[in-house]
């Protein structure tokens, strides 16, 4: 082996090692910056003038909690996605780049990104719901939303998983191919 292979592998290895850990801090921080947005208010209000409902409109601890938690799936689904492909970096940082466990990671960042576009694009309608339970009659809000981040989580989603798939796939021809050699 080559010296400058050795040091391309290293540096690989070190990017892969780094890529792991900042998708398992993204995963933590993502959800955890939520909670404290809507622990300080600033989600509520964001919602309410996302609505165009009255900065005062009141609501419920009840419909604070909702929405809150509702809020929280799709960043939850995304920081599971994160956790999964921070999984597939770790193989990488080890130089593992065949093994058994790296296309199923692949393939379930892939599948959880699907879930997090697909909770963004129905949790708006929802929030919407909670936020407006309590208002006057007329003032209620069924708000569609259809947003590209939602839209490109799920393709994005779709292809990781696919290449899952597809890795998955390779590895057992390349076990079949091998048996016959």
């Amino acid at each position: 082996m080559t010296n400058s292979k050795l040091t391309d592998e290293n540096r690989l290895s070190r990017r892969a090692t780094l890529a792991a850990w900042a998708c398992r801090l993204a995963a933590v921080a993502i959800p955890v910056l939520l909670l404290i947005s809507w622990s300080l208010g600033a989600a509520q209000r964001a919602a309410l003038m996302q609505l165009e409902l009255p900065p005062d409109h009141a609501l419920s601890t009840a419909q604070q909690i909702a929405a809150g938690l509702l809020s929280l799936l799709p960043a939850l689904a995304i920081a599971v996605a994160l956790i999964r492909l921070a999984d597939c970096f770790t193989g990488f940082a080890r130089g593992d780049w065949f093994g058994t466990g790296l296309p199923e990671a692949l393939a379930g960042t892939g599948r959880w990104l699907i879930v997090a576009g697909a909770l963004t694009l129905f949790v708006p309608t929802l929030l919407g719901l909670v936020l407006t339970l309590n208002a006057a009659p007329g003032a209620r809000v069924l708000a569609v939303s259809l947003s590209s981040n939602g839209i490109l989580a799920v393709l994005f989603g779709l292809a990781f998983w696919s290449l899952g798939r597809v890795w998955t796939l390779a590895r057992t021809i390349a076990a079949e191919n091998e048996a016959f050699v």
